[in-house]
């Protein structure tokens, strides 16, 4: 008798916690072909979570080594009807580089500083640029869209770009969830 009401309940939890759940995205994951072979920091991927207080970006690469030229720029879109980013946070990923949230300038950065509470680090071992922004550095907007750009100088001759998804392109809407 009891495996019987075990077995029974499983799936009316399972009811219950699909009813439960948020009716919008909170989370967001892209992968990115190697389309950057001149480079060992090819982008493979994008991971966003926009949580009720903060939004964590996770930019995948191919490898990421503490001698790294190479930069990443995240671009966040929080007005669908203006043109571009509004906002960019552009980053070294070799050691000793900072980072910055700036207002956007097209699709670069500018010198109007965003203040607002941000941090930002690769971790080479395990090859992502993680950035975790609060929700206060975009007006708290109910949603954003996402663009990352990454330009590696190693060789000097020529810079190589990658961007996720495309380029000058954006992820999906990702609206506010829960927790970031």
């Amino acid at each position: 008798m009891r495996t019987r009401i075990s077995l029974a309940a499983i799936p009316a939890l399972g009811l219950a916690a699909l009813l439960a759940a948020p009716a919008h995205a909170e989370f967001y994951s892209i992968d990115d072909p190697a389309d950057a072979k001149a480079s060992l920091t090819d982008v493979y991927g994008i991971e966003a979570n926009h949580g009720s207080d903060n939004v964590l970006v996770k930019v995948r690469f191919n490898e990421l080594m503490r001698s790294s030229a190479a930069g990443v720029s995240v671009f966040f879109d929080t007005d669908r009807d203006a043109r571009g980013p509004e906002y960019v946070l552009s980053s070294g990923l070799g050691d000793g580089t900072d980072y910055v949230l700036t207002e956007a300038d097209g699709w670069r950065g500018s010198d109007e500083r965003v203040s607002c509470d941000y941090v930002a680090r690769p971790k080479w071992g395990q090859e992502v640029f993680r950035a975790v922004l609060s929700r206060a550095c975009f007006d708290r907007v109910p949603s954003l869209r996402i663009s990352v750009k990454m330009v590696d100088q190693a060789d000097g001759s020529h810079p190589v770009r990658d961007w996720a998804p495309k380029r000058k392109r954006w992820t999906l809407p990702i609206a506010t969830g829960l927790r970031a």
